[in-house]
């Protein structure tokens, strides 16, 4: 029998932005395209009772976002949720959650395919505040768009979910959209924000 062979992920920007063996740590400005890295979207009823029974902590409301066990776990909905892994430290816990949903009887939510589906890229640096108004026209200030604070919006002219963390010390947004349009968002921020340097991480 001749084995199955999965092929290897392609994604839009590999060839477009250098390799980084690492999250950088020289705190400069920066836009990481993180799409090769693990996310895991699930929606539908049950979802949020599955994640409760499993142990899993989640935000309270709407439109926020935790840190936890390397992962960010980010309610979208009453019953939708977006995890993503930590890209600097890594989340063998997504994994395990992938494995546990695959595993577990109905009701427990579906698949919402964020990994095929969404480009994730990230802003990082000490001028991300000053970036935001750039890319949305979201109230973008501290108090009102903090870290933990999620936005389903139009960013860059285009539906995107964006979530403000810090990583490595340092202000940052995660940028979640359709991944047909990575090239397109690419352009766009190396227009606005020529100052900030490119690169991405691998899974």
């Amino acid at each position: 029998m001749t084995p199955h062979i999965i092929p290897a992920r392609n994604w839009p920007l590999e060839n477009r932005l250098p390799l980084l063996a690492t999250w950088p740590a020289d705190r400069r400005n920066r836009l990481l395209d993180l799409s090769a890295l693990p996310r895991f979207g699930l929606r539908g009823p049950g979802t949020t009772a599955w994640l409760i029974a499993c142990g899993y902590p989640l935000p309270e409301s709407m439109d926020h976002a935790i840190e936890t066990d390397g992962m960010t776990i980010a309610r979208l909905g009453a019953e939708e949720f977006v995890i993503l892994a930590d890209p600097i430290a890594g989340s063998p816990r997504l994994a395990q959650l992938r494995r546990e949903w695959r595993d577990a009887p109905d009701p427990r939510g579906f698949d919402a395919y964020r990994e095929e589906s969404w480009c994730w890229l990230n802003l990082s640096g000490p001028a991300v505040p000053e970036a935001l108004p750039l890319l949305t026209g979201i109230d973008s200030r501290i108090h009102v768009f903090g870290p933990g604070t999620v936005m389903q919006t139009r960013a860059m002219h285009m539906d995107a979910v964006l979530i403000r963390n810090e990583r490595g010390g340092q202000p940052g947004l995660d940028m979640l959209f359709d991944i047909a349009s990575s090239e397109y968002a690419a352009d766009f921020i190396a227009d606005i924000l020529p100052d900030f340097g490119m690169g991405r991480l691998a899974g």
